[in-house]
């Protein structure tokens, strides 16, 4: 891809195990932009073990760790001027609003959380472009047991389902900036040609946005 706008920001979300660090690699190497990974703090895989084995403790400690992280990645962000948010800040509320609503974490921590939320969000510039992977929870859980990382793949189904349930919600009320969703509840992104014709997608969705 030529790029004709050099200060672009693309996030790509989705539901645990669609499979966002995969095709945000391919994105990067498209289109020679920097990819932000959101597990890229070993403090990140200690902190999620804790919290798979006893959320009510730990549930507001991660939060506050994700959020503290991605707050970071768009601050690297607005000093480059460009990259590749692998998931961020911008729907980072949905986990947090399932462990408020379970009782998992306080009304007062959940408060203290949100208002940190806004106040980082009114420094956040917005992406370019979303691109969404719409995931079912099958496949969703199928990769998530077969990357086996720590206790992720004890959790329950039930919890899998109400956080797809809530991304697609999140993705539908989404208006910081144009998106596209894409299934890839098929895609097989070891072969080629299902690989390029992905990537196509998104190149024509680029080109909407003046970046090629």
């Amino acid at each position: 891809m030529t790029k004709k706008n050099p200060n672009t920001i693309i996030l790509i979300d989705g539901v645990v195990g669609a499979g966002k660090t995969t095709i945000a690699t391919l994105v990067a190497q498209k289109t020679n932009l920097q990819l932000y990974e959101e597990l890229s703090n070993n403090d990140t895989f200690e902190l999620l073990n804790r919290f798979y084995k006893d959320q009510e403790r730990w549930s507001f400690t991660l939060q506050i760790h994700f959020l503290n992280e991605r707050f970071r990645m768009i601050k690297q962000i607005h000093k480059n001027g460009s990259g590749i948010l692998d998931r961020s800040i911008f729907g980072d509320k949905i986990f947090a609003s399932m462990l408020n609503e379970d009782g998992q974490m306080s009304d007062e921590e959940y408060r203290t959380y949100y208002t940190l939320l806004d106040n980082m969000l009114e420094h956040s510039q917005a992406p370019d472009i979303l691109i969404y992977l719409q995931c079912s929870t099958d496949v969703a859980i199928e990769r998530i047991n077969k990357r086996n990382r720590g206790d992720e793949s004890g959790v329950p189904r039930a919890y899998w389902d109400r956080l797809n349930e809530k991304y697609e919600t999140w993705y539908k009320d989404y208006v910081k900036s144009p998106k596209i969703i894409l299934n890839v509840d098929n895609l097989d992104i070891q072969d080629e040609d299902e690989r390029n014709k992905f990537l196509k997608q998104i190149e024509n969705k680029l080109k909407e946005i003046k970046y090629i």
